[in-house]
């Protein structure tokens, strides 16, 4: 997720999902972190691009 949510129960699911993914031994990655994952692993700067 690029942008995380402003709503109180938005921001709770994104943070269950962040416990889940974690929890099984995969990543999650928001905010500038998503931004930066992609731009590494692709070397394409999407950000730039928007």
């Amino acid at each position: 997720m690029f942008y995380y949510p402003n709503r109180q129960q938005a921001i709770r699911v994104q943070q269950t999902l962040e416990t889940l993914y974690k929890g099984i031994g995969g990543e999650y990655h928001y905010g500038e972190s998503a931004w930066n994952y992609v731009n590494e692993r692709t070397g394409i700067d999407l950000r730039a691009i928007f």
